[in-house]
């Protein structure tokens, strides 16, 4: 399928689909695939692919995140566009994504081996060891039997948060134990908060294959991510990139309204997306678009890098590049100045899940898994949040949200 053709029918058969609940089979036609590993290509004509770094995998460099969807005929047009990876978890919606996925991939009639699955098994930090292990190998036979699948391409290890998970020795033996049976083909693990360390642990370490990770433009100026970036590339890892439009309040709150009016959210969720496929050392993105308009606008960038007039003028904005330190890197570095001894950064993720996201099950769940003492009960005592971000995040704002929606 080329892009001209993609640009003038998808977005009304995309609609369409949604409004019928019904997917549009034979959308995506004969896929012109074309690799751009270590290319900006500029080519409007042919679907863009990378190889996912030592497994081999060719991915379009615009991939399904599927947590915040909930409709099936969504999935169906992402697949009708083109899209050939699905990443699901067993967290998400208690289950039912892991299940629509399965069901919609059968009802798609994909053959297994022209589709890439990854899920995720998440895991406290306080459960280690065999007891660790056994609980991976329980949850994962789980996500088989949603999925209606034999094997994942992708098994992450979620939302780890500090190196003895991944380096626990129970972990490997299952990821290990699970290649050997054939029920996965890659080990990898998903990162939210600072992690260029732990990602660079991983490149030296040279166990897991492929690493998901949070990675957007408020990272622009930061020349750890790059570096570590680089090294887990050169290392064979393949590189998969979440959390890519900053789905968070930055842009409403702080840029100014003729601005906000004159990029419109269009120019800003590709200008983002793109930025960060630029980077030639991520594979592919995984963008949570939740309807129709979103599937179709992702889409475009799938066929084409090249920054448009607008789409320059929005990165390279002054107004842009500080309101966009407002966004949580989770880098942890805020506790230290909070008396409560709150976790704030997961306090920020549960502002991002149910005020940006419109997610509020992943929001209750990450505010329930906060340990007792450290969720919104630590800020009860005080009369004003002293908590400061050495970037720009309005934690106390966010605080007062969270306060009012679930205290």
């Amino acid at each position: 399928m080329n892009r001209r053709n993609f640009l003038s029918n998808s977005g009304k058969m995309l609609a369409l689909s949604g409004l019928a609940g019904l997917s549009q089979r034979g959308l995506a036609g004969n896929l012109l695939v074309k690799d751009t590993q270590g290319q900006q290509d500029k080519n409007n004509d042919e679907m863009l692919y990378r190889t996912l770094g030592k497994t081999g995998i060719k991915l379009p460099i615009v991939s399904m995140g599927v947590m915040n969807a909930s409709n099936p005929a969504l999935l169906k047009a992402a697949w009708d566009a083109g899209i050939r990876f699905f990443d699901t978890a067993w967290v998400y919606q208690r289950g039912n994504n892991e299940k629509m996925v399965g069901s919609v991939l059968q009802e798609v009639g994909a053959k297994r081996e022209d589709v890439t699955i990854a899920t995720k098994i998440k895991l406290g930090t306080d459960i280690k060891g065999k007891e660790a292990k056994e609980l991976f190998l329980e949850r994962f036979d789980e996500s088989l039997s949603r999925l209606q699948t034999d094997y994942v391409d992708i098994l992450h290890y979620h939302d780890v948060q500090i190196p003895e998970q991944i380096n626990d020795p129970y972990i490997r033996e299952a990821f290990t134990e699970l290649k050997e049976k054939g029920k996965i083909r890659f080990s990898g693990y998903s990162i939210h908060i600072d992690w260029p360390d732990m990602v660079k642990d991983a490149a030296r370490e040279k166990f897991y294959d492929v690493i998901l990770l949070s990675y957007n433009y408020s990272m622009y100026d930061d020349q750890r991510v790059a570096d570590s970036i680089k090294q887990a590339h050169d290392a064979g890892i393949g590189l998969i990139a979440m959390k890519t439009q900053c789905q968070q309040d930055w842009y409403k709150r702080n840029l100014p309204a003729d601005q906000k009016s004159f990029y419109g959210e269009k120019n800003m969720n590709t200008a983002l997306l793109k930025w960060v496929l630029h980077n030639k050392h991520i594979t592919t993105a995984v963008p949570g678009f939740t309807n129709f308009d979103q599937l179709n606008e992702d889409m475009t960038v799938a066929y084409n890098l090249e920054y448009t007039k607008e789409e320059k003028e929005f990165l390279i904005d002054r107004n842009v590049k500080l309101s966009i330190q407002s966004v949580c890197r989770q880098c942890g570095t805020c506790t230290e100045s909070c008396p409560g001894n709150a976790d704030i950064p997961n306090l920020m993720r549960t502002h991002m899940y149910s005020v940006n996201y419109g997610n509020p099950l992943m929001a209750r769940m990450t505010l329930d898994e906060i340990k007792p003492g450290r969720g919104i009960e630590a800020c009860s005592n005080c009369t004003e949040c002293t908590s400061k971000c050495k970037y720009q995040v309005p934690i106390r704002e966010r605080i007062n949200d969270l306060v009012e929606i679930y205290g």
